[in-house]
């Protein structure tokens, strides 16, 4: 089985943007679970005995199926947050998604896992699911990502025409990537690609469930 390198994801990028204009104008929506999870605490039985209480439950700020490692993954690093001014239907607010929204590209390859992005992405939006199911095919090779790390270099606002895909807002959001190998757990470099800088996508989302949802996501020029 052939393996979603970076190569995959710069060189087939004008492939899927091509793909995800066809698919822009479906509105089937994927809506995964995002809420966050508290662990039931347990209420200690009435003894004479003294009984050990249970630790103070704690929030998990991300989705259940977030991996909190990986082999791409810097140490102390966590993943990213959803930003407070994400949650504000507005300009300001659809920029802030998607900042945070290219984060979770970052840390699928941090962890070759893709688990975050699919939380907040449409079944339409045919970038989003040919990125996601690239990077679920080098993990399922058994082989991963080093380097190729990604930087938000600049995010602004960009007109919705002529995206006909529900949309709310649009931004532009220009990235950089470091160099980056797929390796397997010998070390095998399987392929590769060079650094990149400036590279621009047009991204946009709607509101459903009082939360952003990517809709239309592509390449520029």
């Amino acid at each position: 089985m052939p393996v979603m390198g970076r190569r995959g994801w710069w060189a087939v990028l004008a492939l899927i943007g091509a793909v995800a204009l066809l698919l822009a104008g479906c509105t089937n929506e994927a809506e995964p679970n995002t809420s966050t999870v508290t662990p039931a605490s347990s209420t200690p039985s009435i003894s004479a005995r003294p009984s050990t209480a249970s630790p103070t439950p704690t929030s998990r700020p991300y989705p259940v199926d977030v991996p909190l490692t990986g082999h791409n993954v810097k140490p102390s690093e966590k993943p990213p947050l959803y930003p407070a001014a994400a949650r504000a239907r507005t300009q300001d607010g659809a920029n802030a998604f998607a900042e945070f929204y290219m984060h979770t590209w970052d840390w699928a390859y941090a962890t070759t896992n893709p688990a975050y992005m699919r939380h907040y992405y449409v079944a339409g939006c045919g970038l989003c699911s040919g990125v996601t199911s690239g990077i679920e095919k080098t993990a399922k090779a058994g082989h991963w990502y080093l380097g190729g790390r990604l930087t938000v270099q600049s995010i602004s606002s960009a007109p919705i025409g002529p995206v006909t895909a529900p949309t709310d807002y649009c931004s532009m959001v220009v990235i950089s990537g470091t160099a980056q190998s797929v390796v397997d757990s010998t070390g095998k470099v399987f392929n590769g690609e060079a650094a990149h800088s400036g590279v621009p996508f047009k991204l946009c989302v709607d509101w459903v469930n009082s939360q952003w949802r990517v809709t239309y996501w592509a390449r520029t020029t």
